[in-house]
């Protein structure tokens, strides 16, 4: 999530209008708190679930019931009532699709996080009454996970057996895209954005932003490792990239990125480790919503 240009004790501007989705859909978290699963993960597949981060009351209530008291202490200290919401209903619906696909209730989940801040899950609990029918008690199944948010709307990934970082951004025009590339990106990405036509230039800057972002999640290592240290190579297209690593013992060279299918004004790219993996967009079907 790009935040670097932003101040924590400035209100957060309105959404911008979102056009109507054509190819990624942002779903209702209501509909995803309906599922009732369970969820299988394909090999060699990342599975993406889109979804907005607004909701009543209710259902806000419904996401806090099943976070740990951490994360409830860390949606507490957002100074905005807008951004405890969505920290709230991001990880809510994270627990409750991490716990269809591991077959254990969402409250029962247990996470550990790297020094970098990268979470992954723990061992499932012993205590079979925690537990539903899925997954027996003890190391987690294989289950890799990344979620991301931008401006009201949220992207997880889940794999089984691979790692992965995910990211999304909405294109902004109030980014001084040039002064960071020059100073931050790598001499080949900083000469494509300054070429850019100033109409695509953003759309361009951000293309990178995200690319390079879901390779440093799917490391684990963040954006302390410096952007200009590795180089994003987009294949004939777009859709896809390779990465060229210039410090192979923080970051290796063996992700590839892919680019999601988003709304015009949204980019969206996630990273996992070799070529041979494919991405499934979530769209589930729910007739029946409950009243949140």
């Amino acid at each position: 999530m790009f935040a670097a240009m932003t101040s924590p004790t400035t209100p957060p501007a309105p959404p911008a209008p979102r056009p109507p989705s054509e190819t990624f859909i942002a779903l209702n978290p209501e509909a995803l708190l309906a599922l009732a699963g369970p969820l299988a993960l394909e090999l060699d597949t990342v599975h993406v679930w889109a979804f907005e981060l607004d909701g009543s009351t209710e259902l806000v209530e419904r996401c806090r019931s099943c976070l740990s008291s951490g994360e409830r202490q860390r949606a507490d200290r957002f100074v905005f009532e807008r951004d405890r919401v969505h920290h709230t209903v991001a990880h809510g619906v994270l627990r409750h699709l991490l716990g269809l696909y591991c077959g254990i209730s969402p409250e029962s989940l247990g996470f550990s996080v790297t020094a970098a801040g990268k979470p992954s899950l723990a061992r499932l609990p012993e205590n079979p009454a925690e537990g539903s029918s899925g997954n027996p008690a003890g190391d987690p199944p294989g289950i890799h996970f990344n979620l991301t948010h931008s401006g009201g709307r949220a992207l997880l990934g889940v794999s089984q057996g691979r790692e992965l970082g995910i990211d999304l951004e909405q294109v902004r025009s109030n980014i001084e895209v040039l002064s960071i590339s020059r100073n931050y990106f790598f001499g080949a990405e900083r000469d494509a954005i300054e070429g850019a036509l100033s109409v695509t230039r953003d759309s361009l800057f951000f293309r990178y932003w995200v690319a390079k972002e879901a390779v440093l999640k799917a490391q684990g290592i963040g954006l302390g490792f410096p952007l200009d240290q590795f180089r994003v190579d987009f294949l004939p297209g777009d859709a896809e990239a390779r990465i060229e690593t210039f410090d192979p013992g923080r970051l290796d060279g063996g992700w590839t990125v892919r680019m999601l299918p988003c709304d015009a004004g949204w980019l969206a790219a996630v990273a996992a480790r070799g070529q041979d993996w494919v991405v499934k967009v979530e769209r589930p079907v729910v007739t029946d919503l409950p009243h949140l």
